[in-house]
């Protein structure tokens, strides 16, 4: 509504709380233009709010869905940037068919099978199918966007022709059994003569283009910078880009040369590498961008959170929380330093749920072969109600746990989903001894072990014991 009618006006006045007992056409008109204006900064204000709430909601909402769509049962392992946090992985297979990723940001999506080292790239709200081509390489493509084919295409051919897009100190440990003459071009300059090709041709798209070629900058920068000859000049391509990352950050490659470049960088001005609050201070003091500060702090804790090289101490967390400015960043250390830990014991969830059997099943957020399984618990699950099937997971980082299970909410939930630091029944974890996952375990109504090394869900012969059990409890 662009104006009111001297109707609207009076009565519409009292809803704006403006006095409405006018007598003159004079005070009628200034009434008439108050209220117009103050109707178009209401009517304004209530659009922002709107624009705002629907864009707000759209990105929290955006993500990236891969679709399995081969009859190929070869399962393929991918990494990922899942929003501001570091990598996750993923499996995706016939059994487990769609993978969703929520991301603002388009991305390369890297497959980690050891025979196609490949990516995937995407942007938010694409939806893009995956098949197992005769080579064993991925083909993909997008039903909303064409080029996407064609991008995949020239992938393929780029690893067939030159390998994987890996640093060459990485791509030479693979091919040392193979040739260990084998020479690589520290410079990517096939992939580059290849990129504008297909480029010139109008084969990929300009987003893909520009990306493709800074994922190949931070290779080339990643080869310099772990060869001595050349490591100055890596060194000062790389401290270009610090002023301004833009999208560098969105790309797993320039994070992994980052974090290599401060730690080379500390231990030649003589600090310890392996200290992680001195790591912390020396990231504080020698970086400018607030970015790659945030980032750096928070590969650091994360790192240690993951692999436990030392315990983090509170100085340690202050000096984090003090200088990281990346609000998703710090929620993610919180929580993985939450103290609060529930007490679960998995004898009175068995017999609180009624059920004749108990199937356990260790597992980790990172683990492959775990996350293979898990289209067969589901189909456990949904067959089985007798028998509880218990999710213990040994993620030392609270954070991962809960975002993989959140992402896989049709199987995992909060009756069925424990941390192994939660468990409480000392006398089971005793007799078990866990140290390779995934591992299943059997138990009884009671909480008894029946099978200590339970055959995993996949395996063929994983029914017909369940049901031997079952028509034994009867």
């Amino acid at each position: 509504m662009a104006f009111a009618t001297q109707i609207g006006i009076e009565g519409q006045l009292e809803a704006f709380g403006v006095v409405h007992h006018v007598k003159s056409n004079e005070c009628t008109k200034l009434l008439y233009t108050h209220l117009t204006i103050k109707y178009t900064m209401n009517t304004t204000r209530f659009l922002f709010i709107c624009i705002f709430i629907f864009s707000f909601n759209s990105i929290q909402s955006q993500q990236i869905t891969l679709k399995y769509d081969s009859k190929n049962n070869d399962a393929i392992s991918f990494t990922y940037l899942y929003s501001e946090h570091g990598k996750s992985i993923s499996v995706l297979s016939l059994n487990n068919a769609i993978i969703n990723i929520k991301t603002p940001k388009s991305q390369f999506i890297q497959c980690v099978d050891i025979n196609r080292r490949t990516v995937i790239f995407a942007k938010p709200n694409e939806i893009i199918n995956l098949n197992i081509n005769k080579k064993g390489l991925i083909d993909y493509s997008c039903e909303t966007n064409s080029i996407r084919k064609y991008e995949s295409e020239f992938i393929n051919e780029c690893f067939v022709k030159y390998g994987s897009l890996e640093p060459n100190f990485i791509r030479k440990l693979r091919n040392e059994s193979k040739s260990k003459s084998a020479s690589f071009d520290d410079n990517y300059s096939n992939e580059k003569k290849m990129l504008n090709e297909y480029f010139s041709k109008k084969l990929i798209s300009k987003e893909f283009y520009s990306q493709f070629n800074l994922l190949l900058w931070c290779l080339t920068v990643e080869n310099k910078i772990h060869n001595q000859q050349n490591q100055n000049d890596g060194f000062k391509v790389l401290e270009k880009s610090f002023s301004s990352t833009g999208d560098l950050l969105n790309i797993a490659e320039y994070r992994r040369v980052l974090t290599a470049y401060s730690y080379i960088k500390m231990k030649m001005a003589g600090f310890r590498t392996d200290n992680i609050y001195s790591y912390l201070n020396f990231v504080r003091i020698n970086f400018k961008n607030q970015d790659i500060i945030d980032y750096l702090l928070y590969n650091s804790i994360k790192n240690n959170v993951l692999l436990s090289h030392q315990k983090i101490n509170n100085n340690t967390l202050n000096l984090f929380y003090t200088n990281c400015k990346n609000k998703e960043f710090i929620d993610e250390i919180k929580k993985d330093f939450d103290q609060k830990v529930n007490s679960i014991y998995l004898k009175r969830i068995i017999k609180e749920s009624g059920c004749k059997l108990a199937v356990i099943d260790f597992w980790a957020s990172w683990c492959k072969p775990c996350l293979e399984e898990l289209p067969y618990a589901k189909r456990m699950i949904n067959s089985y109600p007798q028998v509880k099937y218990i999710f213990v997971s040994i993620d030392k980082s609270k954070t991962d746990w809960l975002k993989s299970t959140k992402m896989k909410s049709d199987i995992f939930n909060s009756t069925n989903s424990f941390l192994l630091s939660e468990i409480k029944d000392e006398n089971i974890l005793s007799k078990l001894n866990i140290t390779t996952i995934p591992r299943f375990i059997l138990l009884d109504q009671n909480g008894q072990i029946l099978d200590a090394n339970l055959l995993h869900p996949s395996d063929a012969k994983f029914i017909s014991v369940i049901e031997r059990y079952l028509n034994e409890m009867n």
